[in-house]
């Protein structure tokens, strides 16, 4: 059972780390150019749903977990992209 949670916490934060540093690079595609970013979008959110649909085969509460990661972060870049293009500043 310990190693159960050690798992799911280690893959949480994994996930954490990468899907923060995946939307700062779509963020800076993004304001550059807006036709490569949904480029990159469509990608990472193909991906994404693949990881979704393979994490919930094993465990449903490592899904939603990772489902409330992405959303919760996904909102963090929409503000952050509408502020960047708002100013008229870029990376």
């Amino acid at each position: 059972m310990d190693n159960n949670i050690l798992m799911f916490t280690i893959l949480i934060l994994f996930q954490l780390v990468v899907v923060s540093i995946v939307l700062a690079i779509f963020s800076s595609v993004f304001v550059k150019s807006r036709k490569k970013g949904f480029v990159f979008l469509t990608i990472y959110i193909l991906l994404s749903i693949y990881s979704l649909y393979d994490v919930y085969k094993y465990s449903a509460i490592l899904g939603s977990s990772m489902l409330i990661i992405y959303i919760s972060l996904g909102v963090v870049t929409y503000f952050v992209i509408k502020k960047r293009l708002s100013n008229g500043t870029e990376i």
